[in-house]
């Protein structure tokens, strides 16, 4: 018997023969080791991180309790002076990515990735991505892939190892146009953001086509409303996956090896903590907090406890297919994200629910502006609805209801062509706050 797709993965990475499945408390064991030789080579060959872990050295680091003392770093440092978590010449580095976050005028990010990085990320790719087609079959990708290392690329190759291929069409802009392409190519598995496989979901259901070649969905990049997996499931014959991971990271952070397990975090390459923002207290399973995210195996440009703003929890038990790897569940969402309406809070995470579940709805865009006298929340809403359904939904969110109750919040609804996405490229879907009026 097969063994299920992150056993296969983990025995693969820590070098046991195929069949050999490590306990937990065993791969904890190893993983300490590694995290333990990962601190002596930073302290080592980085500056920074010789001042920065000053006191501890690999000796001192007998378990994952004792390695969870080290100081933390924050994502500034991948702007400010990236270059010194280096451990490595750059002539090792195959590749440097730089990261922009949307709607901030902060110093962009910069990542360097070895060859031997990208060459781990694509064996989880393939390791994943087996269970969602097979030889001979396609991923349509709306990724970008158009630079050497670039996601798509990495798919193409993590495919090509069991006869598969992708073709990376890039950000979705029309949807019709993208669901002709899926249907030219016969696409057995389309991967994209949620937003524009949302999109794409609501063009087979206008067709009302009764088949569909897509048998399996990743969806990735931001963060999976269940309501947009439940839209893609509709899909005829689809089986959608959630998919986490960061570009800091490398990529692939953890995906579900079955529809709603919760996803398998790849812990011998991303190990997550979950910690109290406030206070760095490491959380208990099914807790969430914010996640600190650690490159055990990295010698390139390693990561060492790195605050990454995202908040999520480590699922209580283990998965039906008995992998000793943790789940995180899927439901992952940035820290701070949500405004307070005047009589009330609102999440980011609520709204996707809310809005992506309406029937009709292929994305939205959301922007809330703070006012002397009254705040305003603005949206631009794409798909065949309308705007009382809109504004009727949004009315059984007792903070927004309290809010326009008390005249302290006015609501603009902007409706749009439901085959386009309300957020060009591949910007993550946030809300959006103004300054005041």
């Amino acid at each position: 018997m097969a063994l299920p797709f992150p056993d296969l993965w983990l025995s693969r990475r820590m070098g046991l023969a195929d069949g050999a499945i490590p306990s937990r408390a065993e791969f904890e064991a190893w993983l300490a080791d590694r995290l333990a030789e990962l601190v002596d080579h930073a302290r080592a060959n980085s500056p920074f991180y010789a001042r920065h872990l000053d006191g501890f050295d690999g000796a001192s680091l007998r378990s994952l309790d004792d390695f969870s003392k080290l100081p933390v770093i924050t994502p500034d440092l991948l702007g400010v002076a990236p270059e010194r978590l280096l451990c490595v010449s750059q002539d090792e580095i195959a590749r440097v990515v730089t990261l922009t976050s949307s709607g901030t005028t902060g110093i962009p990010k910069r990542v360097f990735h070895t060859g031997e990085d990208l060459a781990s990320t694509m064996e989880f790719f393939s390791r994943g991505m087996a269970n969602m087609l097979g030889a001979g079959e396609t991923a349509l990708v709306f990724l970008p892939g158009e630079r050497p290392g670039g996601v798509g690329r990495l798919l193409d190759e993590a495919l090509s190892r069991f006869g598969a291929r992708a073709e990376t069409y890039g950000p979705l802009e029309d949807a019709d146009a993208a669901l002709d392409r899926c249907l030219e190519l016969g696409a057995a598995c389309v991967v994209g953001s949620p937003a524009h496989l949302n999109l794409l979901a609501l063009a087979f259901a206008r067709r009302g086509l009764p088949d569909s070649p897509i048998r399996s969905a990743l969806l990735c990049w931001d963060t999976v409303p269940d309501a947009v997996v439940r839209n893609v499931a509709g899909i005829s014959g689809c089986r959608p996956f959630r998919h986490w991971g960061m570009i800091e990271t490398g990529l692939g952070g953890g995906v579900e090896c079955a529809p709603g397990s919760g996803m398998h975090l790849r812990e011998a390459d991303v190990y997550v903590e979950i910690a109290d923002p406030d206070s760095g207290r490491l959380l208990p399973d099914g807790e969430f907090g914010e996640m600190v995210v650690t490159t055990p195996l990295r010698r390139g440009m390693p990561l060492i406890r790195y605050r990454t703003g995202d908040v999520g929890r480590i699922l209580v038990g283990e998965c039906v297919c008995g992998s000793p790897l943790k789940r995180l569940d899927p439901l992952v969402r940035r820290a701070g994200d949500g405004v307070d309406l005047g009589a009330g809070f609102l999440r980011l995470e609520v709204l996707n629910e809310l809005l992506y579940g309406l029937p009709g709805v292929g994305d939205f865009a959301a922007r809330f502006a703070a006012g002397s006298a009254r705040n305003r929340l603005s949206l631009t809403v794409c798909g065949e609805v309308e705007r009382e359904a809109v504004s009727a939904a949004l009315r059984t969110l007792p903070g927004v209801a309290a809010s326009m109750d008390s005249g302290t919040l006015e609501l603009e609804i902007k409706l749009r062509d439901g085959r386009r996405p309300a957020i060009p490229g591949l910007d993550k879907r946030r809300l959006d706050t103004g300054s005041e009026r």
